[in-house]
């Protein structure tokens, strides 16, 4: 069975850079706390640095330094105000945060004392930046928290080292400089770490937004030797990029060139793939093959903690993450360990288990299923347009040459009508095999997620729909979409196998 799926996710989405008024970004920076001995060097170079970054990319910026809560919740409307149905909407935080309860607190620098009535009284909660940035309604909700330096309020017990993680509606990324409950450095040059990251990646072209803050996260964890691990929670559909698209591509061009590095088996072959597609979602075993046929030594699979029951349910969760090639059939139990312990490798402190795995999938298999329903949308509308012209062609030629086959003057016109009928019909053709492609995608992702992923994919791996936040054109699609794909799921899961049900639903809107 072909389960080639998961890279549709990247791309089949829109574009999403926009003019000025279109992105919108809010800056604040908190070094020069009334406290001394909290002061940062560096929130204030950040700010500054991301404004000029920023601004070069086309955001309309408002860079502030230095505020206390009034002045920090004026900003907040602000921007609730100036986004309003915008591309994206931005805000970012450096300065000292801290974990009080279930709640997250950005102190302003006006904090009086160590106390907990004090930071209250100081801080504006993550809940209440949430809150402004999503219901501006924008396309994509990005909140940027450089904000996990070490809690300035543990000698006076109040609250918590770090973070703890929240994530956003849907349409929402929240990218923090560390995992939760770590803390992060303010940095030795004139920048955080995590910033000076985030400013040599922002700005390169071609990449999504989740795919930037991946390689921000590689970086700072080359800079502190794993020390800091930079931390994202998500909820976004489509493809947005900060910097320019990359060229268009068809769905299928990464499959048919991923398909020919595995046939031949080559190091040129698999690193043409990762040449043409650096964040490719097989880029992960694509480098795994090329050190094997270097004679580099794979991860190790011993203490890996899967159970042989588990290992049918991982193997399907690691290749919609991209760690394990789609359909091989060399993949036995070492390879499945081997690609779980390089997935856990890159997790937080590894402490990724066989639950955080499925977990992880589950989410992916929703965002990967909304985009192959669209694709396959998409197909059968092309597929019904030109059938329906092919149909009506052939038509007018019969009766054409029933009218005058035997008329030498209208021998030519016939056969224009015969040359046109044939390249209409090749047309349909190539768009059927477009079809058959892009629903046995279809069928292979829903039986894949039904078989191995549906008991994992629960409320919060599911699309929402929260009153609060405007949804565009763009995202109707992609809701809609969502909800087709969830549907086909429970259609799958009381068929019998093989049932086509899901298509059959879909056949009646066309």
């Amino acid at each position: 069975m072909r389960r080639a799926l998961p890279i549709l996710l990247f791309l089949c989405a829109l574009p999403c850079l926009a003019a000025a008024q279109d992105r919108v970004a809010l800056l604040i920076g908190n070094g020069g706390y009334a406290d001394d001995a909290l002061g940062l060097r560096n929130p204030a170079n950040d700010v500054r640095a991301l404004d000029t970054a920023l601004t070069e990319l086309g955001f309309e910026v408002r860079a502030e330094v230095d505020l206390g809560r009034p002045a920090m919740r004026e900003a907040l409307d602000w921007l609730r105000r100036a986004a309003q149905e915008a591309e994206v909407a931005l805000v970012f935080f450096a300065g000292h945060a801290v974990q009080v309860g279930s709640e997250n607190l950005m102190i302003g620098v006006d904090l009086p004392e160590l106390s907990a009535a004090a930071v209250a009284g100081s801080s504006v909660t993550l809940t209440e930046v949430l809150d402004a940035v999503e219901s501006a309604g924008a396309d994509l909700a990005l909140v940027v928290l450089d904000a996990c330096r070490d809690n300035p309020l543990g000698a006076a017990q109040v609250g918590r080292a770090g973070l703890s993680p929240v994530s956003g509606g849907l349409g929402t990324l929240v990218a923090y400089a560390t995992d939760p409950g770590n803390v992060a450095t303010d940095g030795f040059g004139d920048n955080s770490t995590f910033t000076e990251a985030l400013l040599d990646h922002v700005a390169t072209p071609g990449i999504d937004v989740r795919v930037m803050f991946g390689r921000v996260r590689q970086q700072v964890v080359r800079a502190t030797g794993g020390q800091q691990v930079p931390w994202v929670e998500e909820a976004v559909l489509g493809e947005h990029y900060l910097a320019a698209a990359p060229p268009e591509r068809t769905p299928d061009d990464e499959v048919r060139i991923w398909r020919a590095a595995v046939a031949a088996q080559t190091v040129e072959g698999y690193s043409d793939y990762l040449g043409r597609f650096p964040e490719g979602i097989y880029r992960i075993v694509a480098g795994l093959r090329i050190d094997e046929l270097q004679g580099a030594a794979l991860p190790a699979a011993h203490e890996v903690p899967l159970t042989a029951e588990q290992l049918a349910d991982a193997r399907a969760a690691l290749e919609m993450i991209g760690y394990v090639v789609p359909g091989a059939v060399e993949v036995g139990p070492g390879r499945i360990r081997q690609a779980f312990a390089l997935w856990r490798s890159v997790q937080p402190g590894g402490a990724g288990d066989f639950s955080t795995l499925m977990r992880e999938a589950a989410r992916t298999a929703t965002f990967v299923g909304t985009y192959t329903a669209g694709i396959l949308q998409t197909d059968l509308r092309r597929f019904a347009s030109v059938d329906e012209g092919y149909r009506a062609s052939a038509e007018n030629l019969r009766i054409a040459e029933a009218d005058f086959a035997d008329d030498p003057a209208a021998q030519n016109a016939l056969e224009t009508m015969r040359a046109d009928l044939g390249r209409i019909g090749q047309i349909r053709l190539e768009v059927a095999a477009d079809l058959d492609q892009s629903r046995t995608y279809y069928g292979d992702l829903v039986t894949l997620t039904v078989r191995h992923l549906a008991d994992w994919m629960t409320e919060a791996a599911q699309p929402r729909f929260a009153s609060s936040r405007g949804i565009t054109r763009l995202s109707d699609r992609a809701l809609s979409d969502a909800r087709m794909f969830h549907d086909h799921l429970r259609m799958a899961r009381t068929a019998p196998d093989g049932s086509y049900a899901w298509l059959a639903a879909m056949l009646k809107e066309f």
